[in-house]
């Protein structure tokens, strides 16, 4: 395989995990919704003049399927965006988003008939143990952020299933401006509904905003689109299980996240999980290859 694809996914991974860092900081101040809205309308239009140069407009059917894709995406980052409103345990809520992956084999039986292996179902229990053993280890309060993260993932999943799927027939900036877009305007809508600006808002929470904007959005999402493009689902999930890990190493170091041994088995838990139902897949595609070259 292509060395390219591989380092482009581990570099969104390590955006992705920034991301987290950014987008804490940011809405210290700026209302959540708003923040999304704002943060993903601006990704969405510094990437148009790219799709336009680049690639051919897509069809309406394309952009149809797009949309909706991005519908998925806005619901998942507004829960995501609520979770990391209300909790510190950053670390821990990156190891539950990460579940996504195992949830995506789900969303493509239900919507395109691909019905998971066996090693899926048996790989399944670890993930919940982990899951277990990471919220009673964890400090959630009565936010009910673990609720946020726990809907952020189930939806993500699905995204993931419906984007990996779309992936191969969209153009990929075209694919991801539109996805942010209407991730954007999700956002907004559900700012001018529901929120109010704050009076005043310092300088330096402008900084973060614009790193979520540029780095943690812009150019995070059209490497995803690439790399994914590229890549089969088996590397592209495998690869993506470093996000967690980077997190929680970003959380400990920026707000002392602790890493007691309930926390580190759980997050162990999770992430043996995870490889452990990919690297049939990864190895399958091995064989396939060998097989063929």
């Amino acid at each position: 395989m292509n060395r390219a694809p591989l380092l482009l996914m581990m570099l969104v991974t390590l955006l992705a995990a920034a991301g987290w860092l950014f987008s804490k900081e940011a809405i210290r101040e700026l209302p959540t919704a708003a923040f999304i809205g704002s943060r993903f309308l601006l990704a969405a239009l510094l990437l148009l003049p790219l799709a336009w140069l680049r690639e051919p407009p897509p069809s309406r059917s394309q952009l149809l399927r797009a949309a909706g894709c991005g519908t998925l995406l806005g619901a998942s980052l507004l829960f995501w965006v609520t979770a990391i409103s209300q909790s510190d345990a950053l670390g821990s809520g990156a190891f539950i988003m990460s579940v996504a992956t195992l949830m995506a084999p789900l969303a493509a039986w239900a919507a395109f008939k691909a019905r998971p292996g066996r090693h899926y179902w048996l790989t399944l229990p670890l993930a919940v143990a982990g899951l277990l053993l990471l919220s009673s280890s964890t400090h959630w309060g009565v936010s009910l952020s673990l609720f946020w993260f726990l809907a952020a993932a189930a939806t993500l999943g699905v995204q993931l299933a419906v984007h990996r799927h779309f992936a191969q027939s969209i153009p990929p900036t075209w694919l991801t401006c539109i996805q942010l877009a209407v991730t954007g305007l999700l956002g907004t809508l559900l700012s001018l509904l529901t929120e109010q600006w704050p009076a005043s808002i310092s300088s330096g929470i402008w900084g973060w905003f614009a790193a979520s904007v540029l780095i943690a959005t812009t150019l995070r999402y059209w490497l995803l689109t690439h790399a994914l493009s590229q890549m089969t689902t088996a590397h592209a999930a495998l690869l993506m299980l470093l996000e967690p890990v980077w997190t929680l190493i970003l959380s400990t170091f920026f707000y002392d996240e602790p890493l007691g041994p309930a926390k580190l088995a759980g997050a162990g838990l999770v992430l043996g999980a995870l490889v452990l139902y990919q690297l049939p897949l990864l190895l399958r595609s091995r064989k396939f290859k060998a097989s063929n070259g």
